[in-house]
């Protein structure tokens, strides 16, 4: 898969100068703004129908939006994981990360994990990023809160569904998010890609780091 994961550095809070530039930064949002903003929040949108090949997502209240975009996804075998990307490039899109349980079944709810400097989430989990752009900006949501469920997963291809509140990197603008992706194609992502996300994992499994 050489697809160039744009929407990657969203997750790993690697946060773009032009979304920095949309607002106020995160931290100086105390935790009963974010409380009073979430009260103000219309309710989680239906999962729309699904389109094979895409994921499909609306959203509602600070960020408005209905979209399908042309998708797909890569797998690791270590760690256990899957990397979804859509995107219409230049103009929109979203990163879905799913942290793969390394034993038992994985057609389970993954609970939304805030991304931070602390590598890959304990599995089962998923990291989401949205990114918007026009001629003057770009902004960035990710996903606070919320589940992914899997539905299907093989070596050739991926299906499942979200319902997630995401937050916007500067602003802390929050919105209501829910999709779809459905038979997305699965392929290896590069080893190299694979061997560094390791080697971050066993690093900060190493006593003393």
């Amino acid at each position: 898969m050489n697809r160039r994961f744009w929407l990657v550095p969203v997750l790993a809070c690697a946060c773009a100068g032009g979304a920095r530039d949309a607002g106020t930064p995160a931290d100086s949002v105390t935790d009963a703004e974010f409380a009073e903003a979430d009260t103000v929040l219309p309710p989680m949108p239906a999962v729309p129908d699904r389109q094979a090949g895409h994921v499909v997502s609306v959203g509602v209240g600070g960020v408005e939006f209905s979209e399908a975009w042309p998708a797909r996804a890569g797998r690791c075998a270590r760690p256990p994981m899957v990397l979804i990307i859509a995107e219409e490039p230049g103009r929109s899109g979203v990163s879905v990360l799913l942290a793969l349980p390394a034993t038992g079944d994985l057609m389970v709810d993954y609970p939304v994990s805030f991304a931070d400097s602390a590598g890959m989430p304990d599995p089962p989990a998923a990291m989401l990023g949205f990114q918007f752009f026009d001629e003057q900006r770009g902004d960035a949501y990710q996903a606070a809160d919320g589940v992914v469920t899997l539905r299907e997963l093989t070596d050739r291809r991926v299906s499942g569904r979200y319902a997630v509140t995401v937050r916007h990197i500067a602003t802390n603008q929050r919105a209501r998010v829910a999709g779809v992706f459905h038979q997305l194609e699965v392929e290896a992502l590069v080893p190299a890609y694979c061997e560094r996300l390791q080697a971050a994992q066993d690093s900060l499994a190493t006593p003393g780091n």
